[in-house]
This record gives C-alpha cells, sequence and structure tokens, in this order.
C-alpha cells in the first residue's frame, strides 16, 4: 500500500494547500459548469455530411486509401468516428476511473480530505454522462451507417498501461502507473477532442457530441493536475522516484496512432489493400511523442520537482523529449 509521509516541509504544505483551495473552488462551479446538469446535446443525424475528419486518418495521404471508393472512403470516415469514441470511453473507463476509486478507497497519500473526495465525485458523474454522450453518438453512427457489425479492439493506450503494470508485483507500483496514465490522459484529452469540437465539415451531431464532452475535460485537465500537486509530496521518496520515472511514459502510450486497431476494422470493412495501408504507416508511428504537444505534461513535472530528480530526467530523455 501507498505511504502517507508527513509534509514537513513548509513550501509543499503550501503548495498542497493552495491546490486544495483552488480545487474546491473549481467543485463549488461545477453545479454551474457540468454539462450533466444543463440542456442536453441533440442528437440529430445528418446522413449528407461526413462522419470524421479524413485528416486525422493515420493513412490519409497513403495512395492505396485515396484512390478507394466513395463509399469505402465513407465507411472508413464512420468508423474513425466509432473509434475516436471508443477511445474516449477506453480513457474514462479503463483509465480515469479506476484512479478517481482508487482514491475514494483511500489508496492514494494526500487526496483523503472532504474537498479532494468531492471534487473526485464530481469527475465520476461527468466521466458517466460522457460515455453516455459517446455511446448514443456511436450508437446512432452504427444504425444510419449500417456499421453494427464493426467491433473496436482494445487500444494500444490501455494495453501498454497494463502491459507496465504486469511487471511490478507491489499493489502501490500499479496504482502508480494508473495514476500517471490518468493524469497525463486528461492533460491530453481536451486537445484531442479539440481537433473535432469545433469542425465545421463534420456531422453537427458529431460536433455537438465533442464540444460538449471537451468542456468539461478543460476542468479535468486542471483537476487532475492540481491533484498531482497534492499527492506527490504526500508519496515517500521511493514512491516518488517510482512516479518520476513512469510519468513520461503515458505521453507515448496516448500519441500512438493505434494502426492495430485501424488494421483489424479496416478488414472487417473489406478494404482492399488494408494489411498494406497499414504496413506502410508503421513507421511513421516511431518516435511517437514527438507528434504530441507535451508541454503541459513537462510543465507539470516541472513544478512537482519530478525534472529535479534523475529518474524524472531519465524517463523523459528516454522518449527524446527534452524537459
Amino acid at each position: 500500500m501507498l505511504t502517507c509521509q508527513s509534509q514537513t516541509i513548509d513550501l509543499q504544505t503550501h503548495a498542497c494547500s493552495q491546490s486544495q483551495l483552488m480545487l474546491h473552488r473549481i467543485a463549488e462551479g461545477w453545479m454551474k459548469r457540468a454539462k450533466v446538469r444543463r440542456e442536453p446535446v441533440e442528437l440529430d443525424f445528418d446522413p449528407t455530411q461526413a462522419d470524421f475528419l479524413e485528416k486525422l486518418l493515420p493513412f490519409c495521404e497513403h495512395p492505396r486509401f485515396q484512390s478507394l471508393s466513395p463509399n469505402d472512403r465513407q465507411k472508413i470516415l464512420s468508423c474513425g468516428w466509432l473509434i475516436y469514441n471508443e477511445k474516449t470511453v477506453a480513457i474514462e473507463t479503463a483509465i480515469v476511473t479506476p484512479s478517481c476509486n482508487d482514491a475514494l478507497a483511500g489508496q492514494i497519500p494526500g487526496l483523503g480530505g472532504d474537498t479532494f473526495r468531492h471534487i473526485i465525485c464530481e469527475t465520476l458523474v461527468d466521466e458517466a454522462y460522457h460515455l453516455l454522450l459517446v455511446e448514443n453518438a456511436n450508437r446512432l453512427t452504427r444504425f444510419h451507417r449500417d456499421l453494427g457489425h464493426i467491433r473496436v479492439p482494445t487500444f494500444n493506450l490501455v494495453r501498454f498501461m497494463e502491459m507496465e503494470q504486469a511487471g511490478y508485483s507491489e499493489p502501490w507500483q500499479r496504482i502508480l502507473i494508473q495514476l500517471a496514465t490518468s493524469v497525463v490522459s486528461e492533460i491530453f484529452v481536451s486537445d484531442y477532442l479539440h481537433q473535432l469540437s469545433d469542425c465545421q465539415d463534420i456531422q453537427p451531431m458529431n460536433r455537438a457530441t465533442v464540444a460538449a464532452h471537451r468542456h468539461d475535460e478543460l476542468a479535468h485537465s486542471k483537476i487532475f493536475t492540481l491533484l498531482a500537486e497534492a499527492f506527490y509530496p504526500a508519496l515517500s521518496p521511493v514512491e516518488k522516484a517510482f512516479f518520476a520515472e513512469i510519468l513520461p511514459k503515458p505521453i507515448a502510450w496516448f500519441a500512438d496512432m493505434e494502426l492495430d486497431v485501424w488494421e483489424s476494422v479496416l478488414q472487417q470493412l473489406q478494404i482492399p489493400g488494408a494489411a498494406s495501408i497499414i504496413a506502410d504507416c508503421r513507421p511513421l508511428n516511431a518516435n511517437a511523442a514527438l507528434r504530441v504537444d507535451y508541454s503541459g505534461v513537462t510543465e507539470l513535472a516541472r513544478n512537482l520537482g519530478v525534472l529535479d530528480t534523475a529518474c524524472g530526467q531519465d524517463g523523459f530523455l528516454a522518449l527524446g523529449i527534452a524537459a
């Protein structure tokens, strides 16, 4: 079990109290901010509109994709929307929610006060509403585009996290791997959603769904940053070193192009040359971390003092990130 260290350093105590105060203010604003408390998202489907942005497909410039029939390309775009949503489901259910549950169960030092429990419960309500949003959107898309047979496999983001956890025997190590992945995912997810939230070239239902989700995730990014500022000082020296080593890894996991998922989906659609398209894209997936804006994570690492440790510095350098 994670150990709770006494905060004897005034600077650390001040930082934690400031984080708690800011979290309290965010929690108090939830009734007015949270989308679940406001108007429902309109889910009218317009069959004449594309469901997804072509430029977001990992193989959008591949000659084989460009030569496909309009019908095949439309199906691929619709599946792009399904995959996009399924990844948000995976983030919410397999990554963020378990960390919230760990905090509520008292498994994470520094997060035991009423303010922390209050905002974590609000976050869980938000996440449950986001699941409803995207499940409704995917249900309608599957129905209108005749894609009920498509099954999306496990995402590498989740698989890599679980593989990392399987390499350690101590429960506290697995909890911190989950927590690091949650923090990084919440920092990244609002930018991930921004790609579609204000796009006028896609299905209005899809744009509205993503915009509603992103509205809450902008707050969640700040929430998880503040939670990190509260729990990190409460870790033991060994736990701090472990968290510092792990923190950069989810950057690459999140940035992965999920080509295995796409290969499965293209094969299910019976797209000609699917294996060749994916094989040609795999070299592009090297150095995945360098394709995303990781400044939010490095800023957090700097504020926590992670970059003042050898473990933290080595972890970021191993990804080729100059922190």
